[in-house]
């Protein structure tokens, strides 16, 4: 009796964990579009914590440690804006591609009267969708963030050498 008790009890965890994990990562969209929500909204500081994956944290941590006091490290600008100020306008977050665990969307908008294109590659992780990297794709401002922060030769490739 309590080993049947015991894997109903595992089916059902099982079956709910299955069922959570899918509303979870049922729309990539949503983490954007979350995002850019505070953007859009009359905010000081726009707030999005923890949407970066592992991967990508880990790159982000070591340039802070690795810069010098008083710098901002190799990326001073909001990624997500590509400025420093924003003022976010004609937004269209669209799906680009998407399997169970990748994902990219792309992020298309005014940030004041300059156009902006932005790329996010999307993993599952932990059962939630995050950012495994983000590339300006405008042509001729073009950047990775992963890139830049391994100080890759071709983090800008639209830049002169």
């Amino acid at each position: 009796m309590r080993t049947s008790l015991r894997l109903v009890l595992v089916m059902i965890f099982t079956l709910c964990s299955d069922l959570a994990l899918a509303q979870n990562v049922s729309d990539p969209r949503a983490l954007i579009t979350d995002i850019y929500k505070t953007y859009t909204a009359e905010n000081d500081v726009p707030g999005h914590s923890d949407v970066y994956s592992k991967q990508l944290e880990a790159l982000v941590d070591a340039d802070l440690k690795a810069r010098e006091p008083g710098d901002s490290g190799s990326i001073d600008w909001d990624v997500f804006v590509n400025g420093n100020a924003w003022e976010v306008s004609k937004l269209a977050i669209t799906l680009v591609s998407k399997s169970a665990t990748r994902a990219q969307v792309r992020a298309r908008f005014f940030n004041f009267k300059e156009q902006q294109d932005q790329l996010f590659d999307l993993i599952v992780e932990d059962g939630r969708w995050v950012i495994d990297d983000v590339r300006a794709t405008q042509k001729g401002h073009r950047w990775t963030m992963s890139k830049i922060l391994t100080h890759a030769p071709d983090a800008f490739p639209d830049e002169k050498k």
